[in-house]
Protein backbone atom coordinates (compact mmCIF):
# COMPACT_ATOMS: atom_id res chain seq x y z
CA UNK A 1 0.00 0.00 0.00
CA UNK A 2 2.85 2.35 0.62
CA UNK A 3 3.74 2.18 -3.03
CA UNK A 4 0.23 3.29 -3.94
CA UNK A 5 0.43 6.11 -1.39
CA UNK A 6 3.79 7.24 -2.81
CA UNK A 7 2.32 7.10 -6.31
CA UNK A 8 -0.65 9.22 -5.19
CA UNK A 9 1.68 11.69 -3.47
CA UNK A 10 3.79 11.90 -6.64
CA UNK A 11 0.67 12.56 -8.73
CA UNK A 12 -0.43 15.28 -6.30
CA UNK A 13 3.05 16.86 -6.41
CA UNK A 14 3.09 16.74 -10.20
CA UNK A 15 -0.37 18.31 -10.31
CA UNK A 16 0.77 21.01 -7.84
CA UNK A 17 3.88 21.73 -9.95
CA UNK A 18 1.73 21.89 -13.08
CA UNK A 19 -0.69 24.28 -11.41
CA UNK A 20 2.19 26.38 -10.13
CA UNK A 21 3.65 26.63 -13.67
CA UNK A 22 0.23 27.60 -15.08
CA UNK A 23 -0.16 30.20 -12.34
CA UNK A 24 3.25 31.70 -13.18
CA UNK A 25 2.31 31.78 -16.86
CA UNK A 26 -1.00 33.48 -16.11
CA UNK A 27 0.73 36.02 -13.84
CA UNK A 28 3.14 36.82 -16.65
CA UNK A 29 0.24 37.27 -19.10
CA UNK A 30 -1.57 39.41 -16.53
CA UNK A 31 1.49 41.68 -16.12
CA UNK A 32 1.78 42.05 -19.90
CA UNK A 33 -1.93 42.90 -20.13
CA UNK A 34 -1.63 45.40 -17.26
CA UNK A 35 1.23 47.11 -19.11
CA UNK A 36 -0.86 47.21 -22.27
CA UNK A 37 -3.82 48.69 -20.35
CA UNK A 38 -1.53 51.38 -18.92
CA UNK A 39 -0.16 52.21 -22.36
CA UNK A 40 -3.67 52.39 -23.81
CA UNK A 41 -4.84 54.64 -20.96
CA UNK A 42 -1.96 57.00 -21.71
CA UNK A 43 -2.81 56.95 -25.40
CA UNK A 44 -6.48 57.58 -24.62
CA UNK A 45 -5.51 60.53 -22.45
CA UNK A 46 -3.43 62.08 -25.24
CA UNK A 47 -6.14 61.44 -27.84
CA UNK A 48 -8.78 62.97 -25.55
CA UNK A 49 -6.55 65.96 -24.93
CA UNK A 50 -6.01 66.39 -28.68
CA UNK A 51 -9.76 66.09 -29.27
CA UNK A 52 -10.42 68.78 -26.67
CA UNK A 53 -7.85 71.08 -28.29
CA UNK A 54 -9.34 70.51 -31.74
CA UNK A 55 -12.88 71.12 -30.47
CA UNK A 56 -11.70 74.34 -28.85
CA UNK A 57 -10.07 75.41 -32.10
CA UNK A 58 -13.25 74.54 -34.02
CA UNK A 59 -15.33 76.67 -31.66
CA UNK A 60 -12.87 79.55 -32.02
CA UNK A 61 -13.01 79.29 -35.80
CA UNK A 62 -16.81 79.12 -35.74
CA UNK A 63 -16.90 82.28 -33.64
CA UNK A 64 -14.49 84.02 -36.00
CA UNK A 65 -16.57 82.91 -38.97
CA UNK A 66 -19.73 84.20 -37.34
CA UNK A 67 -18.06 87.56 -36.65
CA UNK A 68 -16.81 87.72 -40.24
CA UNK A 69 -20.26 86.90 -41.58
CA UNK A 70 -21.75 89.63 -39.42
CA UNK A 71 -19.23 92.15 -40.76
CA UNK A 72 -20.00 91.44 -44.42
CA UNK A 73 -21.40 94.61 -45.91
CA UNK A 74 -23.71 94.22 -48.84
CA UNK A 75 -23.16 96.82 -51.51
CA UNK A 76 -26.42 98.64 -52.20
CA UNK A 77 -27.53 98.81 -55.81
CA UNK A 78 -27.46 102.61 -55.71
CA UNK A 79 -23.70 102.65 -55.20
CA UNK A 80 -23.20 100.45 -58.25
CA UNK A 81 -25.41 102.76 -60.26
CA UNK A 82 -23.52 105.82 -58.98
CA UNK A 83 -20.23 104.21 -59.96
CA UNK A 84 -21.55 103.55 -63.45
CA UNK A 85 -22.55 107.21 -63.68
CA UNK A 86 -19.03 108.24 -62.66
CA UNK A 87 -17.56 105.95 -65.31
CA UNK A 88 -19.92 107.39 -67.92
CA UNK A 89 -18.83 110.91 -66.94
CA UNK A 90 -15.16 109.95 -67.23
CA UNK A 91 -15.77 108.37 -70.65
CA UNK A 92 -17.52 111.56 -71.83
CA UNK A 93 -14.66 113.66 -70.49
CA UNK A 94 -12.10 111.49 -72.28
CA UNK A 95 -14.09 111.70 -75.51
CA UNK A 96 -14.27 115.49 -75.14
CA UNK A 97 -10.52 115.69 -74.57
CA UNK A 98 -9.88 113.53 -77.64
CA UNK A 99 -12.14 115.80 -79.71
CA UNK A 100 -10.25 118.85 -78.43
CA UNK A 101 -6.91 117.29 -79.37
CA UNK A 102 -8.13 116.53 -82.85
CA UNK A 103 -8.93 120.24 -83.45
Amino acid sequence: MTEQIEKSIEQILNKARSLHAELQSERSKNNALQSEVGRMKDELFFVSEREFMLNTEIETLKSALQLAENKVVEVPVQIVGKREEEIDELVKEIEYCIEQLKK
